[in-house]
């Protein structure tokens, strides 16, 4: 089995856009057929990640506490990172990097993506793991988060939520994560989202593809 023919991007093209607080969009059309979502979520790779981590409330800017497995940089796959996957995940990532993918997400968001180059990883989020309030760099110009959690609970916390300002509890949407949504993004100096931290009676760890397209011509706001 292949993802690229199950990828359905007709889903994400189609995806309503919210515009308050900023541009963001939930895709809660299936854009992978039910087996396929099941066999990511039980395959999402184990071994390779690397912690990242930044105390929260610092001058260096936002506080997080996640683990990282590259895929792709500037393009790319790269091999240490795709060399942890199993053969469905090397083929919905490889299905990433074409032209059919982006374009549904120019489509969708509006964005022009033209000259922009994909990044992607994998983001395991384990008990305490979060993200502080943030707006993503200039230089992203749509990001996409996919998730890959089955049975996900409420009381495990770990949300996703959209601020209308830096404060945390400023809420405007929360998403938590599952096999069926994945949310479009469209960084902006107001876009204000954080991940809640998950909490310690979590079972499972809160499993992410993150999708990043970047823009070398748009460095600041």
């Amino acid at each position: 089995m292949t993802t690229t023919a199950v990828l359905d991007w007709d889903a994400i093209a189609r995806t309503k856009m919210a515009h308050d607080p900023f541009v963001w969009g939930l895709v809660t059309d299936s854009v992978l057929e039910a087996e396929t979502r099941w066999l990511l979520a039980r395959e999402f790779p184990t071994e390779g990640f690397v912690l990242t981590e930044r105390a929260g409330g610092t001058s260096a800017g936002k506080g997080y506490h996640t683990w990282n497995l590259s895929l792709v940089q500037d393009g790319v796959p790269v091999a240490t990172g795709m060399g942890q996957l199993t053969r469905l995940w090397h083929d919905l990532v490889e299905s990433l990097l074409g032209d059919a993918y982006r374009t549904a997400v120019a489509e969708a968001t509006g964005q022009n993506l033209d000259g922009c180059a994909l990044e992607v990883r994998a983001v395991r989020y384990g008990s305490g793991s979060w993200i502080d309030p943030h707006t993503d760099r200039a230089d992203k110009i749509v990001t996409q988060t996919w998730y890959f959690n089955e049975g996900w609970r409420q009381e495990w916390s770990g949300a996703l939520r959209m601020l209308r300002s830096p404060s945390v509890d400023d809420i405007a949407a929360e998403v938590l994560p599952g096999l069926t949504d994945s949310v479009l993004l469209v960084p902006s100096p107001h876009s204000w989202h954080t991940v809640m931290p998950v909490a310690d009676q979590a079972e499972q760890d809160r499993h992410v593809l993150l999708v990043h397209f970047v823009s070398e011509e748009r460095s600041t706001w």
